[in-house]
């Protein structure tokens, strides 16, 4: 097993993104189903959404929008206006159509977006601006597609989010080159209010089975030649008896 190449990046390398990482939405499915194991229990894309001032009938733009899981939680609130999901990935596009079928999906890239001036009462951005090579002017595009009163919610996590993981891997850092407190800042410099909301909890894992899986799907573990072992070797050093236990520290930062 070799280490990472010091002169790539992957969690901005475009095209490993859009054709390797998520040419399939398998690697991240396998990132999210970890957290069947959190307690306390939390919908994530409900728990962001419960904090947009959302009419039900606007205009919603999800960049970066995945394999819809934003999307479908929109369908499931009944939400009656246009919904609009962007990525870069026509393969995560494929896997959100099917959980999204009634929204609009087109391919775009975050720093140069196919949507026109103004047109979004409400925009979301989870979790995708550490995959921008410039992330300030991917939220300049942020800003000039939600109109003026209306809402931009980013989702990050914080620092300390999933530090005993990354310990019992052992890579100091899993590659997000940005994080909730730098990103607070960054969207400070282009709106005029942005308020900060925090969800923490704790997964208790209960054996090595996701762990491995986890791992073997991880973008910083495409950077060493053998994520198999990587992946094997993390979960032998598991803590016994009991679940293993990893906090989860992600933020919604609520933009006007």
């Amino acid at each position: 097993m070799t280490g990472p190449d010091p002169a790539w990046d992957p969690w901005t390398d475009q095209s490993y993104l859009r054709e390797t990482q998520y040419k399939t939405d398998v690697n991240l499915a396998a990132r999210q189903s970890i957290y069947a194991y959190q307690h306390p229990p939390m919908n994530l894309p409900a728990a962001v959404l419960d904090l947009a001032a959302r009419h039900g009938d606007e205009m919603v733009a999800d960049i970066g929008c995945g394999n819809g899981a934003y999307l479908a939680e929109l369908a499931r609130r009944q939400h009656a206006g246009p919904v609009l999901g962007v990525d870069l990935s026509p393969g995560m596009l494929d896997a959100a159509r099917r959980r999204a079928p009634a929204a609009a999906l087109v391919a775009g890239d975050a720093a140069d977006l196919p949507v026109r001036d103004s047109a979004a009462s409400l925009t979301l951005a989870p979790h995708m601006l550490y995959h921008v090579p410039d992330p300030q002017a991917a939220v300049r595009e942020l800003r000039r597609i939600t109109r003026p009163g209306g809402q931009l919610l980013v989702v990050l996590n914080g620092d300390d989010h999933l530090g005993e993981l990354r310990d019992l891997v052992g890579i100091a850092t899993f590659g997000e080159s940005l994080r909730l407190d730098a990103g607070q800042a960054l969207l400070a410099r282009e709106f005029a209010s942005v308020v900060r909301n925090d969800f923490v909890s704790e997964l208790r894992i209960p054996e090595p089975g996701p762990i491995e899986d986890y791992v073997r799907s991880m973008i910083s573990a495409s950077e060493y030649h053998d994520p198999d072992a990587l992946a094997v070797a993390a979960a032998s050093r598991l803590p016994s008896p009991g679940p293993f236990r990893v906090r989860t520290h992600t933020g919604c930062l609520v933009c006007t």
